[in-house]
């Protein structure tokens, strides 16, 4: 009887997410200040588009998204065995634009963008954003990503921005 409960003792130890992390390399502090350093180095993301503006037949302007400010890496314990934490990055994004340009040229030379009056008057010249985590020995896995737009909602994915492909590659 011994003998099992010893066994069974062992076992739950070494079944134990916190046992498991002290022998191995897995180090969640470690890993978590590494993706909000990745967030933080995420550049801005600028595009041209064209767009319809009332009778004109067409508009050319540069938008811009980000860098990620405020960017905040929280991780909390979870209770599944495979992924045993869950990594919380909150960021806010800057959404800034050009001027109304007649070409796709002229809107790409365009280096001083601005934030619309209209969302500065809201309080709304950022987003608040965060991406959601799974957390194990094995690796790290994106859950969610997500803006705040009263409530928690999910986010389209930009290709091409630096924040939505962290810890997914």
């Amino acid at each position: 009887m011994k003998a099992l409960l010893r066994v069974a003792s062992a076992f739950l130890l070494l079944s134990c997410p916190a046992f498991a992390q002290n022998n191995s390399a897995f180090d969640v502090g470690v890993i978590t200040k590494d993706v909000e350093k990745h967030f933080r180095a995420c550049p801005r993301r600028e595009v041209v588009s064209k767009y319809k503006r009332g009778l004109r037949k067409s508009i050319w302007q540069k938008e811009a998204w980000g860098p990620p400010l405020d960017v905040v890496a929280d991780v909390r314990s979870n209770d599944s065995i495979i992924y045993p934490y869950v990594l919380t990055v909150e960021f806010n994004l800057g959404v800034t634009w050009g001027p109304d340009r007649e070409s796709k040229a002229d809107a790409e030379k365009d280096t001083e963008l601005f934030r619309s009056p209209a969302l500065v008057n809201l309080g709304a010249d950022t987003w608040k954003n965060r991406n959601v985590y799974l957390l194990g020995k094995d690796g790290i896995r994106l859950k969610a990503r997500e803006v705040f737009k009263g409530q928690w909602q999910e986010r389209a994915i930009l290709n091409d921005a630096c924040w939505d492909w962290v810890g997914t590659q």
